[in-house]
């Protein structure tokens, strides 16, 4: 026996319309995760300057930075955060590949505490007002 026309057209409503809300579904969860994750990132945009010594870093609101170290030399590049405190660094060097550094980092209050991703090396930074 063969399913008659009315049949098949509200089968395919159905099928449309759970497709629909399928969809919606998944960008609504994209849309709650992102939210929720830009929630829990803390603002680092600013100025900072290590604690005990004369090193300065910049972050920018484009992923950007800028840091100067204790001898006064600076480099540029660009920085992502990422799920659970982690963080990339991607210096900018002339005439030679950029220089990648992973590790984590946390904010306590006005203080940056940047942690190598072996867990050896730790950098603290105060905000500067």
């Amino acid at each position: 026996m063969k399913p008659s026309i009315s049949y098949l057209y509200h089968e395919i409503t159905f099928v449309m319309k759970k497709n629909k809300f399928n969809l919606f579904s998944v960008f609504a969860s994209i849309a709650f995760s992102f939210v929720i994750a830009c929630a829990n990132t803390p603002n680092l945009v600013g100025k900072w300057k290590e604690i005990g010594k004369a090193a300065t870093l910049e972050l920018r609101k484009d992923g950007t930075f800028k840091a100067v170290d204790n001898q006064k030399m600076a480099v540029n590049g660009k920085y992502t955060l990422s799920d659970h405190g982690n963080v990339r660094f991607e210096i900018f060097r002339q005439d030679s590949p950029s220089e990648i550094i992973n590790g984590k980092y946390s904010v306590q209050g006005d203080i940056l505490i940047f942690t190598s991703a072996d867990g050896k090396e730790i950098e603290r930074y105060k905000r500067e007002k």
